[in-house]
């Protein structure tokens, strides 16, 4: 399945002591086609730690916070027009990601697009409507029908992209083209994202997805155009371990170091959590470090 968007967390370059979000960047432009590494010099915006090529889809910033203090130095979006100039090619970007000491992908687009009719399409989203699954985005039959959140790990958008970019996907009379396009996030650490280059993980992630979000659907519209006819192999997700609980204990301590010291100085504040079943997590936590102090003292 066509990667539509990419965002990859880079650390520093073991071989080179300093980059900026410039250098990094025109890694990514050189491995452009000719015409587009020609233009590709002037177009270039820079704001503070941003540097991007708007137009062929590169955006890089720099890590700060929690992210940079693990090494994060740089965040990187290759947008669909990114992928589309460089004909998919995954094997150079990677190449690129492959040359810094180390990467993480936090958000993967996967995209698939079809043309059908249009009363087919009008058909869709206004039974979506009728549940609630609806955005409006433009006019007339620019339309958006969303599953879930932006905020969840899997969030599908259904839309008219001859609507959205007329230019680029130009469409026959009385039809239009239309993507299904799916935002994986890394939010939970259940699933691991390091397989986006991938082509049989891609595929059987969007074959689940799209026969997640085809039982949503009551005028079959995604079943009849975006449905493959077998059954995909279920992906396995990986559980984050809890990990040695000596290591826990001084990773916890150093986390919520303010937490902790106002728990020791407080006896009623430690008594009033006593039961875990009503603690959020974090509260667990930190009760979880107390008692084991306790006990080995």
């Amino acid at each position: 399945m066509k990667i539509d968007y990419l965002t990859v967390s880079l650390a520093k370059n073991k071989s080179i002591f300093y980059l900026t979000t410039y250098d990094v960047l025109c890694e990514f432009a050189k491995i452009l086609p000719d015409l587009y590494k020609q233009t590709c010099k002037d177009p270039i915006c820079s704001r503070g730690t941003t540097d991007r090529v708007t137009q062929y889809g590169i955006t890089v910033q720099k890590q700060y916070g929690t992210a940079s203090q693990r090494g994060w130095k740089y965040i990187v979006q290759l947008s669909g027009a990114f992928w589309r100039a460089m004909d998919y090619n995954f094997n150079d970007v990677q190449n690129i990601l492959n040359n810094h000491s180390d990467y993480r992908i936090s958000r993967l687009d996967l995209a698939t697009d079809v043309c059908v009719p249009l009363n087919q399409w009008q058909k869709y989203y206004k039974t979506a409507f009728k549940t609630g699954l609806y955005t409006l985005n433009g006019k007339e039959d620019a339309r958006t029908v969303y599953y879930g959140s932006r905020k969840s790990q899997f969030y599908t958008r259904v839309y008219n992209k001859t609507a959205d970019d007329p230019l680029h996907y130009s469409a026959p009379e009385n039809k239009v083209i239309i993507r299904f396009e799916i935002e994986i996030h890394r939010i939970r650490g259940d699933l691991v994202l390091d397989n986006a280059f991938n082509e049989e993980f891609t595929n059987r992630i969007f074959e689940q997805r799209v026969k997640v979000i085809a039982k949503k659907d009551k005028s079959n519209f995604i079943n009849k155009y975006f449905l493959v006819n077998k059954m995909p192999t279920k992906i396995k997700t990986v559980k984050r371990p809890l990990g040695n609980i000596e290591k826990s204990v001084d990773y916890v301590f150093e986390a919520y170091k303010p937490y902790i010291i106002a728990g020791l100085k407080s006896k009623a504040l430690l008594n009033k959590y006593k039961d875990l079943k009503v603690l959020p997590k974090k509260a667990q936590k930190i009760l979880t470090v107390l008692n084991e102090k306790e006990r080995k003292e």
